[in-house]
């Protein structure tokens, strides 16, 4: 919260309070005093409220008026109870649903690119849930571990193993994202399986240079060619703040669909508002928050009541 606000504040409750004590106290200096007195208090009470206002996001209401942009899911942490499950898989759906059509037609898939302010704000999970929504609807996907700095994408899809690939040896170089930028493996090759209709790229080696192969014309070379292979895809980015790697992936990526992840609780209001300012509006951004948040009861209701439908 700005300083100068909270400032103007106690200056007005000050001169109130002196005008009021000046008013009534027929000019008695110690009356005026008195006043004044009492409005720097109340001023400065009133300017301490205004300053303890908290930094961290209070819900998906507050995120999506911080970040101004259309709130489409809210997706409840991995590892809950049977009723985060089904919350769970609804949101995906709905952000499928505010993402379609991802293809138009017989034009190439337009790639989604899941990144968040900082990291810690659920990201991988919306990006690897966002994945097997798509494909669970028949469209054939790939994920792509784009984060080149904390990889996680292929762990939250259950390939914490993938190297790429084929069979590995002890020492061998991680075959994935980067064999196919700066070694020009195709990609096809580095594919690894998930799920029927769901296929990851995996990180591979992890480069000194990130930013640098993510904004070069390999890069788009690559997604070029996860294109061509008649795919949609979906991207899991480094955050925005803390790293250039996902702003030089925006520069070169071209048409890209953006979903930014905030976690109530955790990001924060000013970091949100700085990373929504720096995703291009041709992306048409959209919003989805994660972590714990309380439903209606009837919406869970409606969940189980429908769940054997």
């Amino acid at each position: 919260m700005p300083r100068l606000p909270a400032l103007l504040l106690v200056l007005s409750a000050a001169l109130v309070g002196a005008a009021i004590g000046l008013l009534v106290g027929d000019d008695r200096a110690w009356v005026t005093g008195a006043g004044a007195a009492a409005g720097l208090l109340v001023g400065a009470f009133g300017a301490w409220l205004l300053l303890r206002r908290p930094r961290r996001l209070t819900g998906g209401a507050d995120a999506q008026a911080v970040a101004d942009l259309p709130l489409v899911a809210h997706v409840p942490p991995p590892g809950g109870d049977e009723a985060d499950r089904r919350r769970a898989e609804e949101a995906f759906r709905m952000l499928r649903a505010a993402l379609s059509p991802v293809r138009d037609g017989d034009t190439p898939a337009r790639p989604v690119l899941v990144t968040s302010a900082a990291p810690g704000e659920g990201k991988t999970t919306v990006a690897a849930g966002l994945a097997r929504a798509l494909a669970r609807a028949g469209r054939p996907v790939v994920a792509v571990e784009a984060d080149l700095r904390r990889p996680g994408l292929a762990a939250a899809l259950g390939r914490d193993d993938a190297g790429g690939a084929g069979p590995s040896t002890v020492g061998a170089p991680l075959r994935g994202l980067t064999a196919a930028i700066v070694g020009g493996v195709p990609v096809a090759d580095l594919l690894v399986e998930v799920e029927p209709g769901l296929r990851l790229l995996p990180a591979g080696e992890l480069p000194p240079n990130a930013p640098e192969l993510l904004g070069g014309p390999d890069a788009r070379r690559v997604l070029d060619e996860l294109l061509a292979l008649g795919v949609d895809v979906v991207l899991d980015t480094a955050p925005l703040l803390p790293v250039a790697d996902t702003r030089e992936l925006l520069a070169r990526a071209g048409d890209v669909r953006v979903v930014l992840v905030a976690r109530p609780g955790v990001a924060d209001r000013d970091e949100l508002r700085g990373a929504a300012a720096l995703v291009p509006a041709s992306t048409a951004p959209i919003l989805v928050v994660s972590g714990r948040a309380k439903a209606p009861r009837s919406y869970d209701q409606y969940l189980r009541d429908g769940a054997g439908v």
